[in-house]
């Protein structure tokens, strides 16, 4: 039927559109989970979004079609859930015009065996409207596709049989169009999904793994390609097994064995963006995409992700130097609400690990930049906290001509939060390469 097309490395996410968070807020209240998304960036980082949730309803014409479920809704301010979603495409593409929107099919209801209500006679001719409505209705709203989510009771309302006759009309419909259509599963539970059906007309899987009774080999088990299937987080607190970017990060890297082969997750996926925790979600998306994406040779900016995390100061920093400063991580808080940034820069001279004293924060970073066979780039730091402690200097500065000093002081009650520059690659004396820092600036809060 089709090759699937995996879209590799992609850092996607799920929002749920029912509910408004913090409670009381609406899509344009100025402090509402929906406008961070817009004033952090956030769709900058999430290649994929899956729009929670949508319900198979009739057409008036006796088959049926797909809308976002509650469509009615008044939410606070007086927007409708269905306002709410064309807000969020909007929204999100004009941050960032390659991200790709796609419908998720909520769990919790009858949605798809409305097809098979009727006589078996019709199914055929239900399953090839339903495809062609959806189609109609993906296209209207500029959206990339279905999403299904298959888990419990959902995940048994229809047989294989009806799974393979329903998904293969429904890919067979996407194939026909001009722009491509992706058709996905984010399964918690194996069910009555048939394995050939999944394998030629489905792109990947986002596996619910941190259902805590999702596992990779039931799927695998049951005939599923492994190289169709995502790894699937979760950042939202409280529910299954929570994790941070840090934790999602390295299991989606360690990936899975079958039969002695070993194999990667193709992608990630993490659920979600907007729930009433929804500033440690979308730090952890922005760290996610970083992580995943490896982000350098270009500008960075820790400053949305430690103000999702509520502004707390520098409590670590792990800083590589030699000749000149080779790369800088800081550490943001403690506790449950530690929050460790990327690494920028790369891992050549010296490592140094800096535990501030409980209570103390910094308050100065001072330094120089100047060229170094012929780049321009940070060449020494130090740091000095509010107790009067200073480390540092890192970076010898030899073969450095050209030093232009810099300082940056905090105001008075304040603190330095996070970093932002930018690095370039770098040709070594041995011929290898490595990515130093070229700039380097501070937010304070």
């Amino acid at each position: 039927m089709k090759t699937p097309n995996i879209p590799l490395n992609s850092v996607n996410a799920w929002i749920y559109l029912d509910e408004d968070d913090p409670k009381g807020t609406g899509y344009q209240s100025p402090n509402s989970s929906y406008q961070s998304l817009v004033n952090n960036n956030v769709y900058q980082y999430t290649d994929m979004l899956f729009v929670c949730f949508f319900s198979v309803i009739p057409d008036g014409k006796g088959y049926y079609t797909i809308n976002i479920g509650n469509a009615t809704k008044v939410h606070p301010g007086g927007l409708t859930t269905a306002q709410y979603l064309q807000n969020v495409i909007n929204d999100s593409r004009k941050q960032n015009s390659g991200i790709q929107i796609l419908a998720t099919l909520n769990y919790n209801d009858t949605t798809l065996s409305q097809i098979f209500s009727g006589p078996a006679s019709q199914w055929q001719v239900q399953c090839n409207a339903f495809a062609t409505n959806l189609v109609g209705y993906l296209s209207s709203m500029n959206m990339n596709g279905l999403d299904i989510d298959w888990e419990g009771f959902f995940s048994q309302s229809i047989t294989s049989p009806q799974f393979a006759m329903l998904f293969t009309a429904i890919r067979t419909a996407f194939n026909t169009q001009s722009a491509y259509y992706y058709l996905t599963l984010s399964p918690a539970s194996v069910g009555t999904l048939d394995a050939n059906t999944v394998n030629t007309c489905f792109d990947f899987l986002n596996l619910q793994l941190y259902s805590g009774f999702t596992f990779t080999q039931d799927y695998l088990n049951a005939g599923i390609s492994p190289a169709m299937l995502g790894y699937g987080a979760q950042f939202e607190q409280g529910i299954g097994n929570s994790q941070n970017a840090d934790q999602a990060y390295a299991s989606y890297l360690a990936g899975f064995s079958n039969n002695g082969n070993n194999y990667s997750f193709p992608l990630i996926t993490q659920w979600r963006l907007n729930s009433d925790n929804y500033p440690y979600e979308q730090s952890q998306q922005i760290l996610l995409s970083q992580f995943v994406h490896s982000i350098q040779g270009s500008n960075f900016d820790d400053t949305a992700a430690v103000a999702l995390n509520g502004k707390q100061p520098i409590t670590a920093l792990s800083i590589n130097s030699g000749e000149v400063l080779d790369a800088i991580q800081a550490t943001n808080g403690s506790g449950a609400t530690q929050l460790a940034l990327l690494q920028h820069g790369g891992n050549d001279g010296h490592a140094t690990q800096i535990n501030l004293n409980p209570g103390d924060v910094i308050t100065e970073i001072s330094g120089f930049t100047g060229d170094w066979f012929g780049r321009n780039c940070v060449v020494q730091i130090t740091l000095t906290t509010k107790a009067g402690v200073k480390y540092g200097p890192f970076g010898t500065m030899s073969n450095v001509s050209s030093q232009a000093p810099f300082s940056y002081v905090a105001p008075s009650g304040q603190s330095l939060l996070a970093f932002k520059g930018s690095t370039v690659l770098i040709t070594q004396a041995d011929g290898t390469l490595s990515f130093i820092i070229a700039s380097l600036a501070v937010s304070f809060g």
